[in-house]
């Protein structure tokens, strides 16, 4: 048994059970990535549907800041669970009714000239780091083996 390294044993758990499922992650995180990339592109170019968002309540239930929720209407369509992004708790109150762009996401409308640039920065470095880091604790599990593993003399 190994006192400070890690032995046979934790490299089959580092190869076979953990390297696979950070990869998993890595791959999924940058699928989402890419699609809230795009999204937030298109509202920073403000391609979408303009309209009109009501503010009907204030969620601060999440873990994220809080966000307005409320109503998204549109000469297109009308849709009640709407949610915005670009304006802070303070700059809208109950009832309050502020343009808004559908720039294609289920729920979540943007303010007019507003994207979320730092989201998407911090989603693609976790993304990196959960494709990188598996392949960086085997080459570092690997060097320390291949040093005890020489004979000296």
């Amino acid at each position: 048994m190994e006192r400070n390294g890690c032995g046979a044993g934790c490299l089959v758990v580092l190869i076979a059970v953990t390297m696979p499922l950070m990869l998993l992650a890595g791959v999924l995180l940058a699928a989402y990535t890419v699609s809230a990339a795009r999204l937030e592109y298109r509202a920073a170019r403000e391609e979408g549907t303009l309209g009109a968002f009501t503010a009907t309540r204030l969620d601060c239930s999440g873990r994220g800041p809080c966000h307005w929720q409320g109503v998204f209407e549109s000469v297109e369509r009308t849709r009640q669970d709407a949610w915005i992004y670009g304006y802070t708790p303070a700059e809208l109150a109950e009832g309050d009714r502020v343009p808004a762009l559908d720039a294609g996401h289920e729920v979540k409308v943007f303010r007019p000239g507003h994207y979320d640039w730092p989201g998407v920065l911090m989603l693609a470095g976790l993304s990196l780091a959960a494709l990188l880091l598996p392949f960086h604790l085997l080459r570092r599990t690997l060097r320390k083996r291949g040093k005890r593993v020489r004979p000296s003399g």
